[in-house]
């Protein structure tokens, strides 16, 4: 199950809902992203700068999302 965290403090439950497969971190803020690769350490989990409103990501492509974000983008990358 790949997921999507909008929200840094919930990168913790995405690790755990995620099992052994992918986390994608999406932050606008280079310094906020490279805080949590530090303090993470976790291969699983991959870094994009990005805004919640217009996703770097393809359509179908993510399994569940933590935290908020527009909900079309949410339904584009989102698989049904």
């Amino acid at each position: 199950m790949t997921v999507l965290v909008l929200d840094g403090a919930l990168l913790a439950q995405a690790l755990v809902q995620a099992e052994d497969e992918d986390v994608i971190v999406v932050d606008p803020d280079a310094a906020e992203l490279e805080r949590l690769e530090l303090m993470t350490g976790d291969p699983r989990v991959f870094f994009l700068i990005g805004d919640p409103a217009i996703l770097p990501l393809p359509d179908n492509s993510i399994d569940s999302a933590l935290g908020e974000g527009m909900e079309p983008e949410l339904a584009r990358v989102l698989r049904h």
